[in-house]
């Protein structure tokens, strides 16, 4: 068993050559890639220049991350569009060797959660197996952005019919949505995929600052004794997050400082 630390790079060429030297130079593994409605735009021949990149500096990919996309959509339209990219973001994983791909598991306006599995059933598993053949584990984010995926309950139910399903889990995505975020790394860590290092701060009930690990309200050493019970061997990946640690001088300082604070629980 053996944790990796990484972090979420920057999509441009320039930043993820800076990225990919900063990473060598600073005992870094991995490097994540999350794309929006930008994903569109994102081209294969970009794509094996990434790839080049990493070579060059001996980096790997922890993930490859599509968001926002609406896979479930009731719009054909939206639909297609949102099952072309995620057949882009497969192909495009492939050629970056990516470790796990992300998506969101779509989402049906005022539908049942019955009704969302049960539309999830129908549209997911030929892309489930292709992103298996791809050599990628699929992994399907919560709580925002298209995604049906807003409790512990709704990843179950898909599990009765995909247990290969993986979860990509942020702690304090879920402490801000109002759970217990150490509730999913207790019941299912077996579950998680991939793992977000993200930092919050609240103040009189606000969201105050996200600053590197430690220095908030994540209780990161009871995260890490789940990730350890349940035998997790991904990706830490840390996430430079929000408008003070997350560019220029404080992004090195944010993956600096949470690198030395997590590294205290890895062996």
């Amino acid at each position: 068993m053996s944790m990796k630390l990484g972090f979420i790079g920057y999509n441009d060429l320039n930043g993820i050559e800076i990225d990919s030297k900063f990473s060598k130079e600073n005992g870094f593994e991995l490097l994540e890639y999350n794309y929006w409605g930008d994903f569109k735009n994102l081209t294969l021949e970009t794509v094996q220049k990434m790839h080049d990149i990493h070579q060059k500096y001996g980096v790997g990919v922890s993930s490859l991350g599509i968001w926002g996309w609406n896979h479930l959509s009731p719009n054909p339209e939206e639909r297609a569009t949102a099952h072309e990219m995620l057949n882009r973001a497969i192909e495009f994983g492939k050629v970056l060797q990516a470790k796990v791909l992300v998506t969101g598991g779509g989402d049906i306006p005022n539908a049942s959660l019955d009704d969302k599995v049960k539309e999830f059933a129908n549209v997911f598993p030929s892309f489930l197996e292709k992103i298996e053949k791809a050599g990628m584990k699929s992994a399907m984010y919560a709580v925002h952005g298209n995604s049906f995926f807003d409790s512990i309950i709704a990843y179950e139910k898909v599990w009765e019919k995909f247990p290969q399903v993986g979860v990509k889990y942020d702690p304090a995505n879920w402490m801000h949505h109002g759970d217990d975020y150490l509730a999913m790394l207790k019941l299912h860590g077996d579950k998680i995929a991939h793992m977000h290092i993200k930092e919050h701060i609240y103040s009189e009930g606000k969201l105050a600052s996200q600053p590197p690990a430690g220095m908030g309200d994540i209780h990161w050493g009871k995260v890490m004794a789940f990730l350890y019970e349940h035998k997790f061997d991904g990706c830490l990946s840390i996430e430079p997050h929000g408008p003070i640690w997350s560019s220029g001088e404080m992004r090195w300082k944010m993956l600096l400082l949470t690198k030395k604070h997590i590294s205290q629980f890895l062996l």
